[in-house]
């Protein structure tokens, strides 16, 4: 049979992290169902995070999702390359003059200086750290946003939670639009952030109060009672079964 690469819906076994199999109703490499109402049967995602730091940080399929991320973004980087330039010529904005070549490649170039920048930004190792969370605010903002040929005003939400670290100092973290990461962490919550480049995550110290798990690679939310992302494969932190 063949394996699920396209589509909709999930492309790994949420128990062992394999590719599913198209036409099968189990994953063949470890048995379990792949529908969702068979796979639980009356088990509980509450308590099926667990308690503790995973021991599956260390899983090279992390490393391999990053390798791929960075690889697949050079490659759209170049296709929007020669996409971009076709449409503009296409349209007849632009003529394939020495102006219009001119104007083209600065296009190009500010392309590639943004995904550049923003692949080497969050390709960095940053400093691990744990804390707790002792504060939580939503701030009502405006921003300026392009609307035609002018800038319009536009009101936004920050979502911003507030870590008091071991070594007594405060770090703010904002979630721009963002609600549902920040309705996931609780006050008291005990936090680690994963500084490797190839992680850049939060995990949880309780995981044992939520019903799902982010996976620190796509950030789909899955069911706390998996145990791999069904979105990407990457494993998800889980801690030790709460009794």
């Amino acid at each position: 049979m063949a394996k699920k690469f396209f589509g909709y819906g999930d492309f790994f076994c949420s128990n062992c992290g394999e590719r599913i199999e198209k036409g099968k109703m189990k994953c063949p490499a470890c048995g379990a169902w792949y529908s969702e109402k068979k796979r639980y049967g009356n088990s509980s995602a509450l308590g099926a995070g667990g308690i503790g730091w995973s021991d599956k940080i260390k899983d090279p399929r992390f490393v391999k999702y990053d390798r791929y991320y960075r690889k697949y973004s050079h490659i759209l980087m170049c296709g929007l390359s020669i996409l971009i330039p076709a449409i503009i010529l296409a349209t007849g904005d632009i003529r394939p003059d020495e102006e219009g070549i001119t104007v083209i490649s600065f296009i190009i170039g500010v392309l590639w200086l943004f995904g550049l920048v923003s692949l080497f930004f969050s390709g960095r190792n940053k400093p691990d750290w744990e804390g707790q969370v002792v504060e939580k605010r939503i701030e009502h903002k405006t921003r300026k946003v392009k609307s035609g040929d002018d800038y319009i005003k536009e009101n936004y939400d920050e979502y911003i939670v507030v870590f008091r670290l071991t070594d007594g100092s405060i770090k703010e973290v904002s979630f721009k639009d963002s609600r549902t990461m920040f309705d996931y962490y609780r006050i008291d919550d005990y936090v680690h952030f994963h500084g490797k480049r190839y992680l850049s995550a939060f995990e949880k110290y309780d995981k044992s109060r939520d019903e799902i798990l982010f996976c620190i690679k796509c950030h789909q939310m899955n069911d706390a009672r998996n145990n791999f992302c069904s979105r990407c494969g990457c494993p998800l932190l889980k801690g030790q079964p709460s009794k």
